[in-house]
């Protein structure tokens, strides 16, 4: 994969089983500039069977129009159906090694939060790593603690020059110093899906 695809990389689902205002924050970050975009659909109220096809289809749409990769998060069945660009795992997760082989040219993300995980995981297969939370979130409830700048560094001594995007409680005032201990990327949720103005706020993490 091309480590710039990783510059902004926005997270998001169905905002509790809402498709269309989902849709429409989606298509207001595209116009922002994210560069990569994962569904995860996950928690109270996600979308399932035929709804979540049926989400995840115009989601690719929307993607594939802005010239965006399209990555999900986790559901493998989803991520073939859809023709997705890619998938993202976590520690828990099936192992990269045991993905179908559908995935063999596609893009396919771990996430790796510690010394401790990089050392346990296989990377043999994975395009990218997600590191962190860097700083507190409330986003993902099973976040883990805050690794810091400190942690995103010592990441990036540990990985050499493997892409990374870095993730949890990401914000305007704060992203610039994980591009500047050495991650790629950001990964973003509600400062974007929450803005009032969602454009502009993704805009802003590309200055």
């Amino acid at each position: 994969m091309n480590k710039v695809d990783l510059r902004l990389y926005f997270i998001y689902g169905s905002a509790q089983g809402d498709a269309g205002t989902s849709l429409n924050v989606i298509r207001q970050a595209l116009a922002g500039g994210i560069t990569m975009f994962q569904l995860r659909e996950k928690g109270a109220g996600a979308l399932e069977g035929r709804s979540l096809l049926d989400f995840a289809s115009s989601v690719k749409s929307l993607t594939s129009e802005y010239g965006v990769p399209f990555i999900v998060n986790d559901d493998v069945d989803l991520a073939m159906e859809v023709e997705a660009d890619g998938i993202h795992i976590g520690q828990d997760d099936m192992k990269p090694a045991d993905l179908p082989r559908w995935f063999d040219r596609k893009i396919i993300g771990l996430s790796v939060g510690s010394r401790e995980e990089l050392v346990l995981s296989d990377l043999s297969n994975v395009d990218y790593i997600g590191t962190g939370p860097v700083f507190p979130t409330r986003s993902k409830d099973d976040a883990g603690a805050a690794i810091g700048t400190a942690g995103l560094r010592q990441m990036r001594e540990d990985i050499g020059r493997m892409p990374m995007v870095a993730i949890g409680g990401i914000t305007h005032a704060n992203y610039k110093a994980c591009l500047e201990s050495g991650a790629d990327g950001i990964a973003v949720i509600s400062s974007i899906s929450g803005a009032d103005d969602v454009t502009r706020a993704a805009r802003e993490f590309l200055k």
